[in-house]
């Protein structure tokens, strides 16, 4: 009965692919629903201990709401002392800027929920210790720290008051070693980047989480990474990923390498998106889709069954329209909204306009379709080459070195 319903839905080899890519990417949606609402809840978890901390902040131009994102991890109520290191290569770089007001707010008393045992301090040093211009910065910005435990953080994220709290609590958990955290997007701008954040809370997020549930994913985000002095130096320092363009997944992949575990937090930061055309987003999205299927290619492919409403489309065009086609059509739409609602519930507190969510989704799909031509990657003004397992090339390199040859 069931192989007659399904000869009479698909005439095609190709026809048939699509089909059963969109029931089999409904199925997966489902699990990612599934799989969110087992998801810990964030726990107001106190750490027994108040160590002090060291916040390394590698900074690159004055981003959207850069100011905010920064004051936010000086908005601590951490028990602890907190050293905050804001690290540029360029003294006349725009990020700087921010930060020395910043730096001037705190030492005068006029930030606003800032602590009074936190300091900050604004690191100049030009000095270039790989293909990786963050990680140069990190590793300029190393030379600084104060305390037992660091804390590196993207430039782009913004946290609540009990951030440190919630990160030492984890980080005492017997036999780990890092802990790092999920985000979630807030835009900042128009359209562009309310798309940007729309490709994190239902993309990202429950991809990331449903490949935790299944035990295939291990992720170590720089959204958030902490971890111990001690664990650092025996990693060898931020110098054993210098050439990576997925540091924060080199650096988990040396620790784990230790023995030690790498624990994902209960909670999600914000990650603030200030695309403003959609070259931007093209290219930020392109870097990550690139990186990851660098790093695993096989998982990343698997990243087809993400995409329901692409795949229902396709099956509906290929059959001709037929009612199937068209049913599909809304299986995929009610199971990718339904997604969104509990990430929505889950993680951010609102929701984005519905309109919106067909756009992003096709959007995503023609990302992943064309991740697979080969091309280059485009971070903070300059064109990279990528190889196999994340390493990167400067493309003027790339391209001296084939004139010398």
């Amino acid at each position: 009965m069931i192989s007659e319903i399904w000869n009479s839905m698909v005439e095609s080899p190709g026809e048939s692919l699509f089909y059963g890519m969109a029931i089999l990417a409904c199925c997966y949606t489902l699990l990612a629903i599934f799989c969110l609402r087992r998801f810990p809840r964030a726990a107001a978890a106190a750490a027994r201990k108040s160590p002090g901390v060291s916040i390394l902040k590698p900074l690159y131009g004055d981003e959207e709401g850069l100011f905010e994102n920064l004051a936010s991890f000086c908005r601590q109520n951490y028990a602890g002392p907190v050293q905050i290191l804001f690290g540029v290569h360029d003294a006349d770089d725009s990020a700087a800027a921010v930060a020395r007001k910043i730096v001037i707010a705190l030492r005068a008393g006029q930030l606003a929920g800032a602590p009074a045992g936190l300091t900050a301090e604004l690191v100049v040093d030009g000095a270039q210790h790989g293909a990786n211009g963050k990680v140069s910065n990190l590793i300029n910005l190393s030379r600084h720290i104060e305390h037992s435990i660091l804390v590196l953080a993207d430039s782009d994220i913004c946290v609540a008051p009990d951030y440190l709290t919630r990160l030492m609590a984890a980080l005492e958990a017997p036999g780990v070693g890092l802990v790092t955290c999920l985000y979630r997007g807030i835009p900042k701008k128009g359209l562009w980047s309310r798309l940007g954040a729309m490709g994190v809370d239902y993309g990202f997020l429950p991809n990331a989480v449903t490949g935790v549930a299944l035990k295939m994913a291990h992720p170590c985000i720089g959204a958030t990474i902490a971890m111990r002095r001690s664990t650092f130096d025996a990693i060898g320092g931020f110098g054993v990923i210098k050439d990576q363009l997925a540091d924060d997944y080199a650096l988990g992949a040396a620790v784990r390498d230790l023995g030690l575990k790498v624990a994902l937090a209960d909670f999600a930061v914000g990650h603030a998106h200030g695309e403003g055309s959609l070259i931007e987003l093209w290219r930020q999205d392109m870097r990550w889709a690139r990186t990851i299927r660098s790093l695993d290619p096989l998982g990343y492919l698997g990243l087809a069954v993400s995409f329901p409403l692409a795949w229902a489309l396709l099956a509906m065009i290929a059959g001709d329209y037929d009612p199937a086609g068209v049913l599909l059509i809304f299986a995929a739409l009610l199971c990718r909204l339904t997604l969104q609602s509990e990430v929505d519930h889950r993680f951010t507190g609102r929701s984005h306009a519905i309109w919106l969510s067909p756009v992003r989704d096709l959007l995503s799909f023609a990302i992943f379709v064309a991740s697979y031509i080969p091309g280059r990657v485009h971070w903070r003004g300059h064109d990279f080459a990528l190889a196999e397992g994340g390493a990167m090339t400067p493309v003027e390199a790339e391209e001296t070195e084939a004139e010398a040859a």
